[in-house]
């Protein structure tokens, strides 16, 4: 039995009325002429212009915020198709963060017919992001101060500060203190990983000469690599290279990697750390013969306390990679991993030559 079609169009019409008129976010519907033909509730509490108030206002009369200017910027924002956070302001003048995307409607020609601004209150996120950062604060200072304070007193035991140490109760304080090393070394990088998280800590660049200062890097971790006859080495091209970054977050990406690389490869194994020059930025690779990493695991690699099965007795938090990520991230590059299980593994990331302006 066929549908009526002006029962079908009644029925669609109501539904989008529906749709408009309780979405969780702000709408304002435009035509050609970026004048409101419709607001919906959200967008009323939002703007402070009621239905009646807003219906055949030009957008910029009712939409005030940062992004509108002498045109408006409808069709540009649909183009784009992304997301842009502003900050709105309704017609007393107040603030309020939103993030904002358009819909731009057009007639085969090209020609704007209408469209639509669709915009979301982003206060309750703001807030919760200022507990995090409240949160981060707080860790960095109540929980930090005393794990430091309790190991230098660990220390000064070890060292006979208070009287001699019998050999039993030395062997309890160098357990402790090796435990409060390893919970110190959690509690900054959790630190590091939050703070770039949430952009308090940003990357200060500088220029870094690469081979110098991977060079420095390997010779920091040749000990650590000796220990396990493990064959440390690298490989550079014939020009010298320059990045534009972080020196302390460049060599905290390379000593994660690189000590990943040493402690999860077998003894008498080799790590090579190879870089090269790519057009407008630097590969570096991090290559190891360990026990590789499974399928099941490659996509959850970078996450935070994610720790794989190629952990297998290893001891970390799963922070080391996440924070490493970040850090990449902040300087506009790009990681990945080439791993099977069994083969080993090798960590690629890139960095720009020049940081964009």
């Amino acid at each position: 039995m066929s549908q009526d079609p002006a029962a079908t169009g009644t029925a669609k019409m109501e539904l989008l009325s529906f749709i408009l008129h309780h979405a969780p976010a702000g709408i304002i519907v435009v035509d050609g002429k970026m004048r409101i033909t419709d607001i919906n509730p959200v967008a009323e509490k939002l703007t402070g212009y009621s239905q009646e108030e807003a219906l055949g206002r030009t957008c910029m009369e009712v939409f005030r915020c940062r992004f509108c200017g002498p045109v408006c910027p409808l069709p540009e924002l649909a183009a784009r198709e992304v997301d842009k956070e502003e900050i709105l302001h309704n017609r007393d003048g107040e603030p309020t963060p939103i993030l904002l995307s358009g819909l731009a409607f057009r007639d085969e020609g090209g020609t704007l017919k209408g469209g639509a601004l669709i915009f979301r209150d982003m206060s309750p996120f703001k807030r919760l992001d200022q507990e995090r950062r409240h949160l981060v604060n707080m860790f960095a200072h109540d929980l930090k101060t005393p794990v430091v304070g309790m190991g230098g007193l660990v220390r000064r035991l070890k060292e006979g500060k208070a009287g001699p140490v019998p050999e039993a109760q030395m062997s309890y304080l160098e357990t402790i203190d090796r435990e409060m090393h390893r919970l110190e070394k959690l509690i900054n990088d959790f630190l590091e990983f939050a703070r770039l998280d949430l952009h308090i800590l940003t990357p200060l660049p500088s220029a870094v000469q690469v081979e110098e200062e991977c060079q420095e890097i390997i010779t920091l971790l040749s000990p650590l690599a000796e220990a396990k006859q493990i064959r440390l080495s690298a490989e550079y091209p014939p020009e010298v290279l320059v990045l534009q970054a972080d020196p302390l977050l460049f060599r905290r990406v390379l000593e994660n990697l690189l000590e990943n690389a040493i402690k999860y490869s077998p003894a008498g194994s080799p790590v090579l750390l190879a870089v090269t020059a790519k057009g407008k930025e630097v590969e570096f690779v991090v290559r190891d013969e360990g026990p590789g990493i499974s399928p099941e695991d490659l996509p959850h690699l970078f996450e935070f306390f994610h720790r794989g099965a190629a952990a297998g007795k290893e001891r970390g938090f799963g922070v080391g990679l996440a924070t490493v990520k970040r850090i990449i991230d902040a300087h506009d590059g790009r990681i990945w991993v080439e791993s099977m299980v069994g083969n080993g593994s090798a960590f690629h990331f890139t960095l720009p030559l020049e940081r964009p302006s």
